[in-house]
């Protein structure tokens, strides 16, 4: 993400920031950003005291938007929507992972303990207890969203969830749902939840959340409305009950969720999967290494130390870089050998954490956006990893 979006997105948090739009406005015109002055700035350019800059920069906006428009009048924008097929033959087929194939456990998910304790609490034992829990007015099932930087094991977690409840687990995308066919997307929805229910206790895992549950200010296909409406009602269980049904989604960008999503008796508990601490770091190299042949003296202690904010993807291409450097050696016509520490550093040595932009990112929601507390645990990490401090604007 670029200096600009870093000043978009922060102005999207924070929309009455007369000083930082003053910043932004010149800079949107010279990018030719003309859509983007009018969705930020206009309001704030019927202010009594706006800065010029935002004043002409609206103005200027909005004359090449109708020159725009004017050149495009006898242009014929859309296509018809295709017409939609009653049949099933356009219709996605949805069945769960076979239990005997996930046999991911919290075990085998290296670190994560605190969100392993809150998983517990929240979904195991509520799915092994139901009596109990249910004595106490709580009931397993309802709604997890999961959010974090990519390659995290946000996917990977919610599998062991799975296996920790003996659930069956549904593994979705957002590609599943979403169909060229009006009516249809509609239609997977419902099929997606009725195959769920019949598989009862069973868990919905829906990846990419945010492209479906998308502000509908940020979103540019209204035709998505009707298909938001379908899966909101099916998943508030209006017309049936979702008792033992538990759906998570994922997302990489929790702030772009719209606010109907994350009310009560939807995904109202965000959990914050964070990059792994230098425990789990450690954890995690131990698991992909003892997959390899190695030297018994391998240091992963020095080596997940030297990997801060690095995710689990990342620390898997570490070892599968240093197996390449050994396998390289081999077939050039070396003797075949273990994985050394001298070929993990080696492999560290050009990496950088994935998780950067990411971070870099949340400090802008952090710090403008989080007066509901949805980021606290956000900010926790970023306090705990020394990264807190702000400069002017939300730049370092």
């Amino acid at each position: 993400m670029n200096d600009l979006d870093l000043l978009i997105s922060a102005l999207q948090t924070s929309p009455n920031n007369l000083a930082l739009a003053q910043v932004l406005a010149p800079q949107l015109v010279q990018a030719s950003r003309w859509v983007d002055i009018i969705t930020l700035l206009a309001a704030l350019a019927q202010q009594h005291d706006a800065p010029a800059a935002i004043v002409q920069s609206v103005d200027q906006a909005r004359a090449r938007l109708a020159e725009l428009q004017a050149q495009a009048s006898a242009v014929r924008l859309a296509e018809p929507l295709p017409v939609a097929h009653d049949d099933l033959e356009h219709l996605a087929n949805f069945a769960p992972l076979n239990k005997e194939r996930n046999t991911v456990r919290f075990a085998d998910v290296g670190g994560m303990d605190t969100l392993k304790a809150v998983a517990q609490m929240k979904i195991v034992q509520p799915f092994a207890n139901p009596a109990l829990f249910k004595k106490y007015g709580k009931t397993a099932g309802g709604g997890i969203l999961l959010y974090g930087p990519p390659g995290c094991g946000k996917t990977y977690f919610a599998k062991a969830i799975a296996g920790e409840c003996d659930a069956a687990f549904f593994n979705v995308g957002i590609h599943d749902i979403l169909n060229l066919y009006v009516g249809n997307s509609e239609r997977n929805v419902q099929r997606l939840f009725a195959t769920a229910r019949s598989q009862r206790p069973a868990i919905l895992f829906i990846d990419e959340l945010d492209a479906l549950g998308r502000k509908r200010d940020l979103m540019r296909h209204s035709n998505l409305t009707s298909t938001i409406n379908a899966f909101l009602a099916e998943l508030d269980g209006a017309v049936s009950d979702n008792d033992n049904l538990l759906v998570i989604g994922a997302t990489n960008a929790p702030w772009d969720i719209d606010s109907a999503f994350k009310r009560p008796g939807r995904f109202d508990q965000l959990l914050f999967v964070p990059p792994p601490d230098a425990k789990a770091r450690q954890a995690i190299l131990d698991l992909h290494l003892t997959k390899r042949p190695c030297e018994t003296d391998l240091d992963t202690t020095r080596l997940s130390q030297d990997t801060e904010q690095f995710s689990g993807a990342d620390l898997a291409a570490l070892v599968d870089e240093a197996a390449s450097r050994v396998l390289t050696e081999v077939l050039g016509g070396g003797a075949e050998r273990p994985i050394t520490q001298a070929d993990l550093l080696a492999a560290r040595k050009p990496m950088k954490a994935s998780t950067q932009e990411w971070l870099a990112t949340a400090r802008n929601y952090v710090e403008y956006a989080n007066e509901g507390g949805d980021y606290s645990d956000v900010a926790q990490y970023l306090d705990g990893a020394g990264q807190s401090k702000r400069g002017k604007f939300g730049f370092f």
